[in-house]
């Protein structure tokens, strides 16, 4: 599968990967998880609080039940720190329950872990005999 490639800049941003100035496809499903997790999620977020009602993303579609992004970010109105961390995996699946429903790959796991100023996401998904892992650190402070 291809799609365009993303890569992680030296401030710690994501931005499309160029190589002699073409845009660079890559072959594993990275970007599709980036844009999953790291997007803020926003039709979900109806069911919290109204200063949450806004978040998001602004490319949210408005297709009725089909909700892009990860509402990660609207965790940091979670005073329990238990609660936030089975918050913050499911939150995770969730934004990437679409591969599995399109058929895209076979199975989704996903954990994470508060450490310090820091969300610990760790993604495996499964397709066939095939494995993809990913880890991310997001600095809590900046999303929160």
């Amino acid at each position: 599968m291809g799609d365009l490639k993303l890569q992680c800049r030296n401030d710690g941003y994501y931005d499309l990967a160029f190589e002699n100035g073409d845009l660079q496809l890559g072959k594993s499903l990275e970007s599709a998880v980036l844009v999953s997790v790291g997007s803020l999620g926003r039709g979900a977020a109806k069911s919290f609080k109204k200063e949450l009602q806004d978040d998001g993303w602004w490319g949210e579609p408005t297709i009725e039940g089909d909700v892009w992004g990860c509402l990660v970010h609207t965790l940091s109105k979670e005073p329990n720190q238990q609660n936030r961390q089975l918050l913050a995996v499911q939150y995770v699946k969730d934004s990437l329950r679409w591969l599995v429903d399109d058929g895209v790959a076979g199975s989704v796991d996903a954990e994470a872990e508060f450490k310090g100023e820091y969300l610990c996401i760790s993604v495996v998904i499964k397709n066939g005999g095939e494995r993809e892992d990913f880890r991310y650190e997001i600095l809590w402070n900046e999303v929160a």
